[in-house]
């Protein structure tokens, strides 16, 4: 408003009363002064985000839909949100589309031959030279980039598995990847076994059965998926009891799952193999001995979205993996490098490592 047209509204107000002209004056002077609040941008912002939410939830594109329950049901504590937004009927349909199967239950150690690749300088593709081509002064693991669009994260390429371990933290709470691998003095360092936490002591415990130095640490008295390493270095895929499996000559395992690669022989899945799209840790061997420690980074970590199942038995296979197994990921998920974590780690609650009970160490 200009000054004049200002001035001819505050003159139209003779037949008021000195208070409504007052009022009117204030209000004509100050109106152009007025400006939309942060509180309500703030608002219309919080609008936006869900009608978008809604439209992503509810909307015709099913790829989101099915990828919202999928991650939900993928987790270990927020499998209810599923449910809050679907119908347990609607839930089990999406489920039903995205399916894994994994390809056997039993690796065969003696298809394991360790193999001396010191005069190679001829790759059959990218990836063989990307594991075998070393780097100059460093016979004992290489770091591979592995980007893929839409998630990201590093390999580990480790040329004497003899030299892994699982290392099992001396606190109750645990300590981070970056602790564990200081302890050890480890060159590389992933997290590995699930762990379930004690919400009054914080204390933490494994999730599954776990050997350690050749012995049953924890028995969780399942015939479950075991994954783990004999004297010889070779990894092993065993769906046993604990107890077997150490009979059999694991010199440490973990029980996760699923197996993800077994004697050269990918899991087959339907959809995206469902679990949906999170942060993820696995470990394999090529049937040359070589052993492949891989964690991708997810949930905005990097700018990775994060892979699923699916998604892992193809980098396994792509890099020659003969057995592999998935381990536990999400905000686990965390590659130490000579003391440096050096993907993102992303929880529900913050970004960093987490405390873990347990790491595969290479030292």
């Amino acid at each position: 408003m200009n000054k004049k047209n200002e001035q001819e509204q505050i003159e139209n107000l003779e037949d008021k009363s000195a208070n409504d002209k007052h009022i009117q004056k204030v209000f004509i002077r100050n109106r152009k002064k007025k400006k939309t609040g942060w509180y309500t941008y703030f608002l219309i912002f919080v609008d936006i985000c869900a009608l978008a939410c809604f439209f992503l939830a509810y909307g015709p594109y099913d790829k989101y839909r099915d990828l919202l329950v999928q991650t939900a049901l993928g987790t270990n504590t927020h499998k209810y949100f599923a449910y809050v937004l679907y119908s347990e009927k609607h839930v089990q349909e999406i489920a039903n589309k995205h399916t894994f199967k994994a390809a056997g239950s039993n690796s065969n150690v003696d298809d394991i031959v360790f193999v001396d690749y010191s005069d190679k300088v001829v790759y059959a593709n990218e990836y063989e030279e990307a594991v075998l081509k070393k780097n100059e002064g460093n016979d004992l693991y290489k770091i591979v980039r592995i980007n893929e669009g839409s998630y990201n994260g590093y390999m580990a390429v480790i040329y004497d598995p003899k030299r892994i371990h699982l290392y099992l933290s001396k606190n109750k709470t645990g300590n981070t990847i970056p602790q564990l691998a200081k302890e050890t003095g480890a060159k590389v360092a992933t997290n590995a076994s699930g762990y379930y936490v004690n919400q009054t002591t914080y204390e933490k415990r494994p999730t599954f059965s776990l050997i350690v130095d050749g012995e049953v640490y924890y028995d969780s008295g399942r015939n479950g998926p075991i994954v783990g390493m004999n004297a010889d270095g070779v990894l092993m895929l065993m769906s046993s009891t604990a107890a077997r499996a150490e009979e059999a000559g694991m010199v440490w395992g973990i029980e996760f799952g699923p197996f993800l690669v077994v004697n050269g022989v990918p899991s087959t899945y339907t959809g995206n193999g469902g679990g949906g799209l999170h942060p993820r840790t696995c470990i394999g061997q090529r049937k040359d001995g070589i052993v492949l420690m891989v964690v991708i980074n997810g949930r905005g970590g990097d700018g990775s979205v994060g892979a699923s199942f699916a998604d892992l038995v193809n980098i396994m296979m792509r890099y020659g993996a003969y057995n592999a197994c998935n381990l536990d990921g999400g905000g686990s998920s965390a590659m130490v490098v000579n003391g440096k974590l050096i993907n993102t780690p992303v929880s529900y609650q913050y970004v960093g490592a987490r405390y873990a009970i347990d790491a595969l160490v290479v030292y």
